[in-house]
């Protein structure tokens, strides 16, 4: 049976009780809220890149028609003011020349009316696509300066917690440093097994893990010789 002096038992004890801050120090770090906050953000961030990028892709077809609209109204007008133009002069046009060229008149008229409504749909649509593509750049801007400031304050609480690690480090290895080597083999090895690596025994019988030991190994353990390393199953 391995032994160490009581003492370094017990101190084993206080370097339990650090090595537990330091751990949870770790979790509150690995789990800090504004680590889940920022995480929401950057996927916000992305989605609504996808959007504006969407968005602009919207407003590029928008003004692909608005401008095709456009040529469409002005083709029509021209070839409506050309024929207007031969209307009015008349010459060398017959009754029957003149009643085409009204009739001609009316069904561009109505055909320019159409391309109109076509053409303020586009201009709509443009103005709606460009006014969505803004707002998204305005949420974007925001999202980012929101980012920034998060993630300076975790990068304070982060370096809070490591300052606190640290502390209780130096503290743990004042001392651990010194303890007997058997003990520190055994200690580490139980750390690495997981559970608990070092429990109190108090005179009642009950442990400081709150673990419920049997009266047959309590009575072992009180039976060994102080310097005694006694593993229990538990």
């Amino acid at each position: 049976m391995a032994t160490a002096p009581a003492t370094d038992q017990l101190k084993l004890l206080d370097v339990a009780d650090l090595d537990s801050q330091i751990a949870r120090l770790e979790r509150d770090n690995v789990k800090h809220p504004l680590r889940e906050t920022l995480g929401a953000m950057m996927n916000a961030t992305a989605a609504r890149a996808r959007e504006k990028e969407a968005a602009q892709a919207a407003v590029v077809r928008a003004q692909e028609q608005l401008t095709a609209a456009e040529n469409t109204c002005q083709g029509l007008q021209e070839q409506i003011t050309d024929k207007e133009e031969k209307l009015n002069a008349g010459t060398g046009l017959t009754s029957r020349d003149l009643l085409v060229l009204q009739q001609e008149i009316a069904g561009l008229r109505e055909m320019l009316s159409a391309a109109s409504d076509v053409e303020f749909a586009a201009l709509e649509a443009l103005e709606s696509g460009q006014n969505k593509v803004a707002a998204l750049d305005s949420a974007l801007v925001l999202l980012k300066e929101t980012m920034l400031t998060k993630r300076a304050l975790l990068e304070d609480a982060v370096s809070e917690i490591q300052s606190q690690q640290k502390a209780l480090a130096e503290q743990r290895g004042a001392i651990y440093d010194p303890l007997a080597e058997d003990l520190k083999r055994i200690y580490q090895h139980s750390r690495e097994s997981g559970g608990y690596a070092v429990m109190e025994l108090r005179p009642d019988g009950t442990t400081g893990a709150g673990i419920h030991l049997s009266p047959v190994e309590v009575a072992q353990i009180r039976s060994l010789a102080e310097d005694a390393i006694y593993l229990s199953e538990e």
